[in-house]
């Protein structure tokens, strides 16, 4: 039963520093959303998002560790919980993505596929009508709202397992063996 109560415990702490992050990045997105800067015009909402992502990451990590395993913490387990915060953060990011994409900026999946018709007939001039409009179709296809919620979910998760993996590194601690010196 102590097993349970324990996992339980690590549930909630990663959904508290989960929301805590998903709120953030939704609040640094709805900043710039509304300052009309782009992530494409412009590197600082990117480069801002995945600093907040790390600090949270790293505090998060600190504070299980330090707190509530007495100071020791696997690589493993710290590993496992910068992952779970991520997912968690990212449950909360698909939501806004889906509220962004389908209330708030609608006209965001039309200014899409326009680009990506750019892009392809300026990367391959010869294709022909019917590759394009295939590739276009795709794409549309996976632009819908509840495709963007499941791409972010995962994306969201696989970025805080791959940042997760780095820090888990340098925050890891061994708890010291009686027979050393």
């Amino acid at each position: 039963m102590p097993t349970l109560i324990n996992q339980m415990d690590i549930r909630r702490f990663s959904m508290n520093y989960g929301a805590l992050l998903g709120f953030s990045l939704v609040a640094i997105s709805l900043l710039f959303w509304t300052m009309g800067i782009d992530e494409k015009e412009s590197t600082i909402p990117s480069l801002l998002s995945n600093i907040v992502t790390v600090g949270i990451l790293i505090y998060s990590i600190i504070q299980y560790r330090d707190n509530q395993k007495n100071g020791f913490i696997s690589y493993g387990s710290a590993v496992k919980l910068g992952t779970t915060v991520a997912f968690f953060s990212s449950v909360i990011m698909a939501f806004y993505t889906f509220i962004h994409v389908s209330y708030l900026n609608p006209e965001a999946l039309t200014v899409i596929l326009n680009e990506t018709e750019q892009s392809i007939l300026e990367t391959q001039p010869e294709i022909s009508d019917e590759e394009l409009d295939l590739a276009l179709s795709m794409t549309a296809k996976l632009m819908q709202p509840h495709w963007m919620m499941i791409m972010g979910m995962l994306a969201g998760t696989f970025m805080g397992f791959i940042y997760s993996l780095i820090i888990s590194i340098f925050l890891r601690t061994k708890k010291l063996s009686e027979n050393s010196n």
